[in-house]
């Protein structure tokens, strides 16, 4: 009992330190947008923390006007636009306090990741909570989407949803039973600590598949001590591939992945792992820089 009672609080001191009980959720008013909000929710409720929403606006007109020099006007369309922001913003709120979920607002305008990133900044966020439209590998190499662009400057883990995926009328959230991950050796101590909080808070089993038995032996040895459940599967075929057709075809299994920044032609030839395994998803993929 006074081991158990140990782990506790030091699972629980982690998740302080990596400030795992602060989530940023961004929302633009969009039913695409809000898919992520239940489970931005299961973040709250395992890490006992608080989520912070998040609306951007448009820059702001003014702004543009007073830098080349011209007459300002009154801005009445973004005032409109932050009133009815606002709204939304304490809407939700009202929709998930009654299920003891703790949350604030915040509203910000200019470029949605800059302000995603300076929020996180400024709040010490620990995870994002992010529903998204993943684009091709094509349009990617000409045009970065919102998760690239927050990976390539920050390196908080990210839950992302990828809306292109989901039957936005049948969409049943739930906990999950399994985590997926290839994690293997080259893994850093911090995001070690990330899974053994997200694998504790969330009670669920883990299940490694890899081509080859490389497991971080840390990781391992931190899943043991937590009494974690866990399994190994080596595979001959594709690993996102295999990853992909275990999630798809259960609804409760969500993905751990670990992505290093990639830019250019890189992300067409290199073939990022974690865009892969996201581009076909059905459940949620918490991304952790590395």
């Amino acid at each position: 009992m006074k081991e158990s009672l140990k782990i506790n609080k030091s699972n629980n001191e982690i998740i302080k330190n990596l400030n795992l009980d602060r989530i940023l959720l961004p929302l633009d008013g969009s039913i695409e947008s809000e898919t992520s909000i239940p489970y931005a929710s299961m973040l709250s409720r395992w890490f006992n923390g608080e989520i912070m929403l998040l609306h951007v606006l448009p820059e702001n007109p003014i702004a543009a006007v007073e830098r080349t020099g011209n007459v300002s006007y009154p801005d009445a369309q973004h005032d409109r636009g932050e009133i009815l922001a606002k709204s939304y913003l304490e809407a939700i709120i009202d929709t998930i306090a009654p299920q003891g979920i703790k949350a604030r607002w915040g509203i910000s305008t200019g470029s949605e990741s800059e302000m995603i990133i300076s929020r996180s900044k400024s709040n010490h966020i620990g995870i994002l909570a992010i529903s998204t439209k993943i684009k091709s590998k094509i349009k990617r190499f000409f045009t970065n989407n919102l998760i690239d662009q927050i990976l390539s400057k920050t390196n908080l883990p990210i839950l992302v949803i990828n809306s292109n995926n989901l039957n936005l009328k049948s969409i049943k959230p739930s906990s999950p039973n399994v985590i997926i991950t290839t994690i293997n050796r080259n893994i850093s101590q911090e995001n070690i600590n990330r899974i053994i909080s997200i694998l504790t808070g969330s009670k669920a089993k883990i299940l490694f598949v890899n081509k080859k038995n490389t497991l971080n032996p840390k990781l391992l040895e931190l899943i043991r001590l937590n009494n974690i459940n866990y399994e190994i599967t080596n595979t001959e075929n594709n690993v996102s591939s295999t990853i992909n057709s275990i999630q798809n075809s259960n609804s409760n299994h969500w993905v751990i992945t670990i992505s290093n920044s990639r830019k250019g032609i890189n992300r067409i030839n290199q073939n990022n792992f974690s865009y892969e395994i996201l581009k076909k998803s059905n459940s949620p993929v918490i991304i952790l820089p590395e």
